[in-house]
């Protein structure tokens, strides 16, 4: 995903559990055969993605990679809310050699929404490659709730009406499976909006 200023964010690894399990998914759309257990694991990756996007945040442990043009005094991390840590943080020098920085040059801050990278007290951020047009600083970290019990009981509500306007909206033509969507999304109201960076260009 992109800005549109030169920032850029992927994910780099994805969760391994989900919210909602399979005889969870099953119970809300009412389904008792096993046939269709393998659709029903789709529908719970793409609730889940839905909810994701929708929400600005990562809901289960999954890692995430900023790239930016530059460096800035607070650099807010996308999806990260929660943030758990920073992995790395990395940058072209003047030679266009890619460094890692020491993490006494930042701190990181677990408590904003979403979660913040900012440069610590006499600390100067390195000189970067002038000429390097995107991508000069790559921050890599994790974010989500470490276990799904953790996940707001609103989110996960979402994420079952989600799941049930899919189950009953295959063709994507039943009225009642959009009211489901809306329901769900009215469930969604804890959104994180993501601000760039103000020195980005």
């Amino acid at each position: 995903m992109t800005d549109g200023a030169g920032c850029e964010w992927v994910l780099v690894t994805g969760p391994t559990a989900e919210p909602l399990s399979v005889a969870e998914a099953k119970l809300q759309a009412r389904i008792r055969i096993d046939d269709e257990d393998a659709l029903i694991d789709r529908y719970i990756k793409a609730a889940r993605s839905t909810a994701e996007e929708t929400l600005g945040r990562g809901l289960l442990t999954q890692t995430w990679k900023l790239t930016l043009p530059s460096f800035a005094e607070s650099i807010w991390l996308p999806m990260a809310a929660p943030l758990q840590s920073v992995t790395s943080v990395k940058y072209y020098d003047t030679t266009g050699t890619l460094l890692t920085l020491s993490a006494t040059v930042y701190t990181v801050d677990l408590v904003s929404r979403p979660g913040r990278l900012v440069r610590a007290p006499l600390q100067s951020w390195p000189s970067l490659q002038s000429d390097r047009l995107t991508g000069k600083v790559e921050i890599t970290y994790v974010v989500g709730w470490t276990d799904k019990a953790l996940i707001p009981e609103r989110i996960v509500q979402g994420m079952r009406l989600y799941l049930g306007y899919l189950d009953s909206d295959r063709e994507g033509l039943d009225e009642l499976g959009e009211l489901a969507r809306t329901a769900a999304d009215a469930c969604w109201t804890d959104r994180v909006c993501w601000k760039p960076p103000a020195c980005a260009a």
